[in-house]
């Protein structure tokens, strides 16, 4: 029975299997998070030199762990949304912001970024709009799948804690404390993203998170992240594409220039976090582990001589 079962291990393409799997995988996140076909054509265009970060690790052997760690984010992708706005819902509705920055960050001159807008136009008001409302998760997306390609879990954990693991725990306190909504709310202009909102208690609950920005937060971590990569392409539509989102929240009138700074500083300590959590990790992982994962297998070894 044992030798029927590993000559049926042997006789199956698993290398195939995973692929097969990884793209349905990815294609599902695609479709949770509607992405558009340009979102499609970036993710594309940051694979185009991922051979370049690849590590030498047989693909079966990493498909065995990188798949499932893959599946565990994309759950926690399609039920973190309805979560999180329980959690500003709560905090709206308990009233626990001790500080209220409206007014104090409307007196601060070119605090509002109103200068961020000396060259507009409706098209360019459409591309910003598409940057900002895709880049909270994509930015996160395109990294993530393309460590995936990359072989190596270490990767897609550091991008994952260095993103909405560790960012949504670490930044609740401030949003509980601090009461700050969108530049545009407060200074009585449209909102230039279009929004409809049914009730004012969802209008309310969707502008008053401001302080840090967490688009901010969250693109300027894969930014810093992606600058140690070894392929130019993903670097630079890395750093292209994340300092859009960046500029995107001043744009559309949506942060004020401290919430961006302060959102970069907050990545930057979340990325220090993140590698000091995954060092220290590394080190309890049994070499046993360690050993099977970089291994090479026997019979790929054995393909390779023979051919």
């Amino acid at each position: 029975m044992r030798e029927r079962f590993n000559q049926w291990v042997r006789a199956n393409d698993w290398n195939m299997y995973g692929i097969l799997a990884s793209i349905f995988l990815i294609w599902r996140i695609g479709v949770v998070g509607n992405w558009s076909i340009e979102c499609w054509v970036l993710l594309c265009v940051c694979l185009m030199g991922v051979r370049k970060d690849q590590i030498d690790v047989d693909w079966k052997r990493f498909f065995i762990f990188g798949i499932p760690l893959l599946g565990v984010f994309y759950y926690f992708y399609g039920t973190g949304n309805g979560f999180w706005w329980d959690i500003a819902n709560w905090m709206f509705e308990k009233n626990r912001h001790l500080l209220q920055w409206d007014n104090f960050m409307k007196s601060i001159p070119l605090n509002s970024a109103g200068w961020a807008r000396t060259f507009k136009s409706p098209l360019m008001d459409q591309i910003m709009g598409w940057i900002y409302n895709y880049g909270f998760v994509l930015s996160l997306w395109i990294c993530i799948v393309r460590s995936f390609w990359t072989k190596s879990i270490k990767k897609m954990m550091s991008y994952a804690l260095s993103g909405h693991l560790l960012q949504f725990p670490l930044i609740l306190p401030f949003y509980n404390l601090i009461l700050l909504r969108e530049v545009w709310w407060v200074k009585g202009q449209p909102d230039l993203l279009h929004r409809n909102f049914a009730t004012e208690n969802e209008l309310l609950v969707n502008v008053m998170n401001c302080f840090p920005s967490m688009h901010t937060s969250i693109s300027f971590a894969m930014l810093l992240l992606a600058l140690r990569e070894k392929d130019k392409i993903f670097k630079y539509m890395m750093v292209t594409y994340c300092a859009s989102i960046i500029f995107s929240t001043m744009y559309l009138q949506i942060h004020w220039v401290l919430d961006v700074i302060a959102g970069m500083a907050f990545a930057y300590g979340v990325v220090k976090l993140a590698d000091l959590i995954i060092r220290l990790a590394s080190n309890l992982v049994p070499s046993r582990f360690k050993g099977f994962y970089n291994a090479k297998q026997k019979a790929y070894a054995k393909d390779t001589v023979a051919a």
